[in-house]
C-alpha cells in the first residue's frame, strides 16, 4: 500500500497535524511536499519509493505526528521532535528513535495513530509563529535554526502582524487570510507556522487550534487595573519588567514608583498597572538612549569602587541612624532625606552607570571568577531579595567570603560588572527609605503593614489616624494582584506578544534530572532550602538570586521569566548551572514531580521511567 502524500488530501487514518496539512494543501496552500508513516511501521516503509523520491529532490525533515499532538483539545506541548538535513534511512532511523523516546516519557490516552511526517525541507531564511485569534493577529519571528521555535530563542520581532518590519508582511497576511478561510477556527483561533525562504516566499508548516486562549489572564487583568484607578495606556508599548519585581509590588513601592516617574521621567517610563511593574524602556535599554560619555567604563568602575558606593554607604548610614532614634515629629524630614538620597541615586545610574556601558550590551560571563557574586558581600545588608522597598535584605555584612576585589581590566568586563553593580548602588539608594518606614513601623506597632502606606499617610499613622481599613483593601489588593496572569507586552492598549511555548524556554548548561521544588521567591527558597540535587522552580531570577543560588549549592534552576540577555541568563552561565528560562508552565508543576531537564531541546518534561 502506497504511503500517504500530503498533497493526496486528508484522510481518516491520519493522525492531527498531518490531516491539517494535507487538508491545507488541498486547497493549494504552499504546503512543503511530503509523506506520513505510521510510526510502528517506519522500518517497513522507509526504503518506500516515495521518500526516496523526497531525497533525490534534497534534503528533508522529519517531524513527530503523535496522535496527542495537534488536536482540537490537546496540542501535546513539549512532545514533537523535528530533525532536518535528513537525506538517508540511517539518519531517519535515528530520528523516529528520538521521537519514541520522547513519546514514552509521557504515556498518552489519547486514541489514534502515532505517526510521522517526512517532508521536503525549505531552506529557511527566517522561521514565523503566528497567532491567529478572533480578532487579533500576532507574530514572532526567529532566526533559521530548525529548532527556533521550541528551544526558547529570543525571537527577532515579536507583536502584532500589522507592526511586522518585514517584506514578508503583505504575502503573510495574505496567506493568514486563506488559512483562515480553510480553517474553522477553535473558540480561541489558530497557531500558524511558517518558514520564509532566501526568495521570501511564504511556506506553511504547521497550522493546529489554539487549545486555550492566547491571553487568559487579560480581562482579569483589566479589571485589577480599573479597580485600582490606574489607566492602560491607549497608544506605545509597555514592557513587563519581571526581570527587576517578578512579584506584585507592594503599595510603598507603587507609589515610589509613582513619584520617580514624576521627578525623573528619564528613567523609562515606569507604570504600576494592576499592581506589577511595566515600563516603556527595560532598564537594560536605557543604555541607548543615554548621552554619551568619554569615561570609560573601567574607569567608572573604579569611581563607583572607590567613591560612588562608599558616599552612599555614609549617607545611608547617617539617616538610619538618626531614623532609628527618631521622634514622630522628625519623621517628615527624615522622609525627605531619604527620598532625596534615592533621586541622588537614580541621576548616578543615570548619568553615570548607564552611558558608560552603552557600547557594551552583552553580558560577558566568567565561570572562573562570577561576576554575579563579585562585591556582593559588602552589600547584603541592604540587597533586597525582591526590587521593593518592602522586602527584606539578603542578611548581615560579612556573610560571605571576604576577599580583594580585583577591577576588571578591559571594557567589556566592566561594562558588565556595572551591569551588577548598579544593585549595589540601587540598594543603598533604596535602604534609607525603608529604615525611614521601619522606624515608623516601630513608632505605631503597624509591623510590615506601614508598607502598605505612602509616606504622607505614614505622618497621619504618627498623629494616630485609622488607617486600618485602607491597609487592608491595600493588601487585599495586593494579594489578588499575586493572583494575576499580566500580559508580558501590552501594545497600545492590548495584550501583545505570543507566549513561549509550554514548558519549553531558554536552555543553559548540561541536562539534569531531579524533583522539582517550587519555591514562591528568594526568600521562600532561603526559608526553606530545597535539596542540592533538586530542579529549583521560581516566578524569575532577579540579581541577588546569585548570592541565595551560590550559598545553597543549587544546581539546577527553571524559571518562568527571563529570557537571553536577561540577569539571569549571565547568572545561570557564571555559576554553571543548568537551566530553561522563560519556560511557561514551569510554575504550575507539582511539587516534588521527577522531571527532565532536556537542555539540547530545552524542554521541562517528566523523566523517563526507570
Amino acid at each position: 500500500m502506497a504511503l500517504p502524500r500530503l498533497h493526496e488530501g486528508p484522510r481518516a487514518d491520519m493522525a492531527p497535524k498531518a490531516a491539517n496539512l494535507a487538508r491545507a494543501a488541498a486547497v493549494g496552500l504552499p504546503v512543503p511536499r511530503g509523506v506520513v508513516i505510521d510510526l510502528a511501521d517506519v522500518e517497513r516503509d522507509a526504503n518506500d519509493e516515495a521518500i526516496v523520491e523526497l531525497w533525490r529532490a534534497g534534503p528533508t525533515i522529519v517531524r513527530s505526528a503523535l496522535a496527542v499532538e495537534d488536536g482540537a483539545l490537546h496540542s501535546g506541548a513539549g512532545l514533537g521532535v523535528s530533525k532536518g538535513d535528513v537525506r538517508d534511512v540511517a539518519a531517519l532511523l535515528a530520528v523516529v528513535r528520538e521521537i519514541r523516546a520522547a513519546k514514552s516519557a509521557v504515556p498518552s490516552a489519547i486514541a489514534g495513530n502515532d505517526q510521522i511526517i517526512v517532508q521536503h525541507e525549505i531552506t529557511a531564511h527566517a522561521r514565523i509563529v503566528v497567532a491567529c485569534e478572533p480578532t487579533r493577529t500576532y507574530l514572532e519571528q526567529y532566526d533559521a535554526s530548525i529548532d527556533a521555535f521550541g528551544n526558547g530563542a529570543t525571537p527577532m520581532f515579536s507583536g502584532p502582524l500589522a507592526s511586522w518590519p518585514s517584506d514578508a508582511r503583505a504575502s503573510t497576511s495574505t496567506l493568514l487570510d486563506r488559512v483562515r478561510a480553510t480553517f474553522d477556527a477553535s473558540l480561541h483561533g489558530l497557531d500558524v507556522e511558517l518558514v520564509v525562504d532566501a526568495r521570501g516566499a511564504v511556506h506553511l508548516v504547521q497550522v493546529r487550534p489554539l487549545t486555550a486562549p492566547l491571553h487568559p489572564g487579560w480581562p482579569a487583568f483589566v479589571a485589577a487595573v480599573r479597580a485600582i484607578g490606574d489607566e492602560i495606556p491607549p497608544t506605545g508599548v509597555l514592557v513587563l519588567d519581571v526581570e527587576h519585581n517578578p512579584d506584585p509590588l507592594s503599595f510603598a513601592h507603587a507609589w515610589l514608583v509613582r513619584w520617580l516617574t514624576q521627578e525623573r521621567p528619564a528613567t523609562g517610563g515606569l507604570m504600576p498597572l494592576g499592581g506589577w511593574l511595566y515600563t516603556r524602556v527595560l532598564i537594560r535599554d536605557l543604555a541607548t538612549h543615554a548621552e554619551p560619555t568619554h569615561e570609560s567604563a573601567r574607569a567608572v568602575v573604579a569611581r563607583l569602587h572607590h567613591d560612588i558606593i562608599p558616599a552612599a554607604r555614609t549617607r545611608l548610614t547617617s539617616i538610619a541612624a538618626r531614623a532609628a532614634e527618631a521622634r514622630p515629629n522628625q519623621i517628615y524630614d527624615l522622609f525627605q532625606e531619604a527620598l532625596a538620597a534615592f533621586v541622588a541615586m537614580i541621576d548616578i545610574y543615570l548619568g553615570v552607570l548607564v552611558p558608560a556601558r552603552r557600547d557594551h550590551a552583552m553580558l560577558v560571563a566568567l565561570p572562573d571568577d562570577p561576576l554575579c557574586l563579585r562585591g556582593r558581600d559588602d552589600v547584603l545588608d541592604v540587597l533586597p531579595v525582591a526590587w521593593d522597598v518592602a522586602a527584606p535584605t539578603l542578611g548581615s555584612r560579612g556573610t560571605m567570603s571576604t576577599t580583594a576585589i580585583e577591577l576588571p581590566d578591559d571594557d567589556a568586563t566592566a561594562a558588565t560588572l556595572l551591569r551588577e553593580w548598579d544593585d549595589h548602588l540601587f540598594a543603598l539608594g533604596l535602604a534609607p527609605l525603608r529604615s525611614v518606614y521601619l522606624r515608623v513601623a516601630a513608632l505605631t506597632g503597624l509591623g510590615d503593614d506601614v508598607f502598605a502606606l505612602a509616606p504622607p499617610e505614614c505622618i497621619g499613622a504618627l498623629a494616630r489616624a485609622d488607617l486600618r481599613g485602607v491597609i487592608e483593601r491595600r493588601r487585599l489588593a495586593r494579594a489578588a494582584a499575586g493572583q494575576l496572569d499580566p500580559p508580558g507586552r501590552i501594545v497600545d492598549g492590548e495584550p501583545a506578544g505570543v507566549p513561549p511555548r509550554w514548558l519549553r524556554g531558554l536552555a543553559i548548561g548540561p541536562p539534569m534530572q531531579g524533583r522539582i521544588a517550587q519555591r514562591r521567591d528568594l526568600a521562600h527558597l532561603r526559608s526553606d532550602p530545597p535539596a542540592p540535587d533538586s530542579i529549583v522552580v521560581l516566578p524569575a531570577l532577579t540579581a541577588p538570586a546569585a548570592v541565595v543560588l551560590h550559598e545553597l549549592g543549587l544546581r539546577a534552576i527553571c524559571c518562568e521569566h527571563g529570557g537571553a540577555l536577561s540577569h539571569a541568563a549571565l547568572m545561570a552561565r557564571e555559576l554553571r548551572l543548568s537551566a530553561l528560562l522563560g519556560c511557561r508552565g514551569c510554575t504550575t508543576i507539582p511539587d516534588g514531580t521527577r522531571v527532565e531537564l532536556d537542555t539540547r531541546r530545552g524542554v521541562l518534561r517528566p523523566a523517563p521511567r526507570a
